[in-house]
Formats: structure tokens, sequence, C-alpha cells
């Protein structure tokens, strides 16, 4: 699924209706249409048939985590190449490392500004992230069955 106007898509997913509409703005401001999730569970129906040029994803959020929906996209072919910004209030370096490790492009702390995010969509607006070697999953990382068969 396209937005009808051919704009580019943002998928944003986030328990916290204010971050939503935070992110919402800041991705509408980057020129990208927002579609919203309210968890993870949604975000994975949604991604189903959507095809979006990016996903932001909360950490924490109940159902599926932003981490557990990040290793799902890695596993389809669809959505291989759509770049995975991970946002979260957990700033560990163990926390950051595991998003990273799921096949997340980039990790956005909070608080964070409207700036940060702008310059994270514009980073990935700008480069085409299927052909950077970051975005290929170690191999020896096993990716845990989700039990959402497709």
């Amino acid at each position: 699924m396209r937005a009808p106007s051919g704009q580019p898509i943002a998928l944003i997913a986030d328990d916290d209706e204010d971050i939503r509409g935070v992110l919402s703005l800041a991705v509408g401001t980057a020129g990208l249409q927002s579609v919203l999730a309210e968890d993870g569970r949604q975000a994975v129906q949604l991604l189903e048939d959507l095809h979006p040029d990016l996903i932001l994803l909360d950490v924490q959020m109940p159902g599926l985590s932003g981490i557990e929906v990040c290793w799902w996209i890695r596993r389809q072919r669809h959505l291989a190449h759509v770049p995975v910004v991970l946002v979260s209030a957990r700033t560990s370096p163990f926390e950051i490392d595991a998003g990273l490790l799921a096949g997340a492009n980039h990790y956005v702390t909070k608080p964070f500004t409207q700036a940060q995010i702008l310059g994270v969509i514009a980073k990935f607006r700008t480069s085409r992230p299927a052909t950077t070697p970051a975005l290929r999953a170690p191999t020896a990382v096993v990716i845990p069955d989700l039990g959402l068969a497709r």
C-alpha cells in the first residue's frame, strides 16, 4: 500500500499518544505521510500490506516490543531494506546494542527534540540503506519465532 498522493510513508508505532503525535508532526515536516500504530501487534498487522519508506518504533510497547517488531521486519522481504529507527527511554548500552542487533538502523533516546528526529529522517531519506553493510543482520544472530506466520 502506498500513499494515494505518491508521498513517502513513515510507520510510527508507539503506545503513547503524545509521542505518536510529536513523531507524526516531525515526519510531516519532513514531507512524509504518517501511518500510526498503537502497539507492536498493530504495527505488524499494518506492515503486512504497507510498504513504508521509514519505520519509527518505540522499544517498550505492550504485546510486541519494538525490538521484537524489528526482528520480524528484518525477516520480511518487502521490508528488509526499510530503515528502522528505535525510539526509547531505555538508554543503557546493552539495550541500545540489543536494538541494533535486532536490525535497527538507528536508536534515538527519549527525551528527544524535533531537530533530532528531523536529522534522523533526513539521513535515511538521502541514502539508500539497502546498499549499506550496516543493514545486514549478523549471521550469528538467531531471529526468534514470534508466532506471526504470514
